[in-house]
């Protein structure tokens, strides 16, 4: 069957907001911010030929599968980046069927609250609720540190409690030590299934820069999978789910910190495992597949399909899937 494609990237958004104190349309959440409203047109990397892809506006000259949010077809099936109010809403005020989910659930899965309770801890760390909680943790913890909130993407949500600017906290929070990351990756699931693995690449703020399929060390895929395998299947969560993991250096030793954070989401790993070549990387606002102008916004960056040379590694990880 055909697939309706909505991209609602401002999928953490819409969760960190109550959803009795706004009544945001899918239209005013696609368009709340520029890279939401560039990320919207996602789905050409993905969409088969026969698919739709719901759009708020149209760029110059329109990809074929592109279509208006106020005139969808009807007769498809709707396939979200993850599961929304909004789109609940806009979907019963068009008469189109949309799955009902447990949104206390899905809230609970994505907090890094939850990531944080079900997982290994770094040394140092601290689920911090309170101020008087804070400071004796700022006090304890020496060094460059951060302070997560529970659904910041990115980045976005990382704090750093070192900063000359005046910080206001909203709690929880959770507080790390700066620790040497040596490799970034993620794990994605559908249905409580494993369907690849992938590498992460971001800046030295945790911002996303790019996602490939490349070399990840056996013993490291082994330990993040014993950790995040009982638990996808304890959620009994069906749909897709991405885990973020990372390699650290303790002590001159390398060691994995096993759930960094869980996406009941797709993700651009997922995304990246669904093209070619398996690699996707940020570029220049001139190049790459999405609009660089939209309904007179200009973007600031793009995205591309890169190629890889890690067919070795590709063909580690189909046996090692084909046996786990």
């Amino acid at each position: 069957m055909s697939r309706l494609h909505i991209c609602n990237t401002f999928f953490e958004r819409e969760l960190s907001t109550h959803p009795h104190q706004t009544n945001k349309t899918l239209r005013s959440w696609q368009t709340s911010h520029k890279i939401v409203n560039q990320l919207q047109f996602l789905p050409l990397l993905y969409a088969r030929p026969d698919d739709k892809i719901l759009v708020t506006h149209l760029p110059k000259n329109p990809d074929p599968r592109l279509c208006l949010i106020d005139n969808p077809p009807k007769n498809l099936e709707i396939e979200h980046w993850g599961p929304s109010r909004a789109i609940a809403l806009w979907a019963k005020n068009h008469d189109i069927a949309y799955p009902n989910f447990d949104w206390d659930q899905i809230s609970q899965i994505n907090s890094k609250i939850f990531s944080y309770l079900h997982s290994t801890q770094l040394p140092g760390s601290e689920l911090i609720e309170t101020q008087e909680q804070l400071n004796n943790w700022l006090k304890k913890t020496p060094g460059p540190k951060i302070l997560k909130t529970p659904f910041g993407t990115s980045g976005s949500g990382h704090i750093d409690p070192s900063s000359n600017v005046k910080q206001l906290y909203t709690f929880p929070l959770i507080g790390e030590p700066w620790v040497e990351r040596v490799l970034d990756f993620s794990s994605q699931w559908k249905n409580g299934e494993l369907i690849g693995m992938t590498i992460c690449k971001n800046d030295s703020k945790g911002r996303y820069q790019g996602t490939y399929v490349g070399e990840i060390e056996l013993w490291a895929i082994t330990e993040h999978l014993r950790i995040t395998k009982p638990l996808i299947e304890k959620m009994g969560y069906l749909d897709h789910i991405g885990v973020d993991a990372y390699i650290y250096l303790d002590k001159g030793e390398k060691r994995v910190h096993h759930i960094v954070e869980i996406n009941a989401r797709k993700t651009m790993s997922w995304v990246a495992l669904q093209t070619p070549h398996k690699r996707l990387e940020i570029t220049p606002e001139a190049e790459g597949v999405l609009p660089i102008e939209l309904n007179g916004t200009l973007f600031s960056r793009n995205i591309s399909i890169g190629i890889t040379n890690s067919l070795a590694q590709e063909i580690v990880n189909m046996l090692f899937l084909s046996k786990h």
